[in-house]
């Protein structure tokens, strides 16, 4: 597979972006200096780790407060030392904020300076413990591996441990890369996974048995625990839901049955590609987004795609293929393929059973058209509404959906 050593080097990052990093750096140092607080601010996450790609990353930035600072809202306290720079406050465990800085967007979060995990206040404080770990056991090299692994996740759409993803956090590919060696040792290693797959790298638990019996049950429904290095009572992979663990299992056997480049090829979704990939009884929505953490509108839209998904089949239409895609900006699309666009003239609806005689008296006086059939009472009824189109729109009417998405087009290619 000499095609992965070429990709290895187009996601090497350029360096010039470390050199821009790191004068915003120092400005933010500054301005905590003015403000005489003991902090400092220094980057974190993949820029500490050396396993960014090129092209394709936001900046964390930490700002590690002295521990004299843990009975304080230290997010209040950064708050005033990057007013400056107009940040956009987003909510979490603790607020953080976002910068939009020359060329990068930043993300700025508030921790505590830490040596020992147990007395991190917030998962936050362990970040930096978690780059130290990272950073001492990758050997030469395994950076690629884990840029590779990234990029790889990031197209087949398992990258992400936000709770409209539900995949893999970049710590987790951390974790399996230093755990198998490799990309192609890990994608291989995934065709044995079976769901409750334990992972501990750091080797804390003699057995299996061990770790499940020390890891908070709530954080074990999932079908794969990873051990975290640093902090053994918790499960760093518990966001990774049954869907994407399997989808992931799926794409790696699909990859080592037929390598190509095109897997680590990002698709741009938009209409026309959606146009060109179904040709027909396709049926796509525009969806206006909002303004919020990309979390929360990432949630609301997961739920109005998987409401509307659920309210077209009890209708009666059949769903061959759907999905959805948003740009983390305000624009998103859902799309259908169906196997019928136009629901027939009438439906049968199941009713209750004969002996209860008080129920089918109220069912066929609800219903004109009723027959008996293998013990109950049955009825035809008229469908008033067959086509896609009003259909939809009268489900994108009812509250749940409405509160948490906007409908803004229904195009059709049947």
């Amino acid at each position: 597979m000499d095609f992965l050593d070429k990709i290895k080097q187009d996601l090497r990052p350029d360096t010039s972006a470390l050199v821009e990093i790191g004068i915003f750096v120092k400005e933010i140092n500054k301005e905590i200096k003015k403000s005489r607080i003991k902090a400092s601010c220094v980057a974190g996450g993949s820029v500490a780790k050396g396993t960014f790609l090129k092209g394709d990353f936001d900046v964390d930035l930490f700002v590690k407060f002295d521990y004299s600072y843990k009975d304080k809202d230290i997010s209040k306290l950064l708050k005033k030392i990057l007013r400056k720079f107009r940040p956009v406050t987003l909510h979490g465990s603790r607020d953080y904020y976002q910068i939009r800085h020359d060329s990068l967007n930043y993300e700025i979060v508030p921790v505590l300076n830490i040596k020992n995990p147990e007395k991190a206040l917030n998962v936050t404080d362990m970040s930096f413990i978690h780059v130290d770990w990272v950073k001492k056991k990758l050997k030469k090299g395994q950076e690629d591996e884990i840029r590779l692994t990234k990029k790889f996740c990031k197209v087949i759409g398992v990258y992400g441990a936000e709770s409209y993803i539900q995949g893999f956090s970049g710590h987790v590919i951390d974790i399996l890369i230093v755990h198998y060696g490799s990309f192609l040792n890990l994608l291989k290693a995934s065709q044995k996974w079976k769901p409750k797959l334990v992972i501990d790298a750091k080797k804390h638990y003699k057995n299996s048995a061990d770790v499940k019996f020390n890891i908070n049950k709530s954080k074990l429904e999932g079908p794969m625990i990873v051990v975290d290095p640093i902090l053994k009572t918790r499960n760093a992979a518990s966001a990774v839901s049954m869907e994407k663990f399997e989808l992931f299992r799926k794409k790696t056997k699909e990859f080592l049955k037929k390598p190509s480049e095109e897997f680590f090829v990002e698709k741009k979704i938009s209409v026309e590609y959606l146009k060109s990939k179904y040709r027909k009884h396709l049926v796509v929505l525009k969806l206006k987004a909002g303004k919020g953490k990309p979390d929360v509108i990432g949630s609301r839209i997961l739920k109005a795609f998987r409401f509307m998904e659920s309210e077209l089949a009890k209708k009666g239409f059949e769903i061959k293929k759907s999905g959805w895609h948003w740009d983390k900006k305000q624009n998103a699309l859902a799309w259908f393929v169906f196997e019928n666009a136009v629901l027939p003239e009438t439906r049968i609806a199941e009713g209750p059973p004969l002996e209860m005689k008080k129920a089918c008296s109220g069912f066929k006086k609800e219903h004109k058209k009723t027959f008996e059939k293998k013990g109950r009472l049955w009825a035809e009824i008229k469908i008033e509404k067959r086509g896609i189109k009003k259909n939809i729109e009268e489900i994108s009417r009812k509250k749940y959906f409405s509160e948490k998405i906007g409908l803004e087009a229904i195009e059709k290619y049947l």
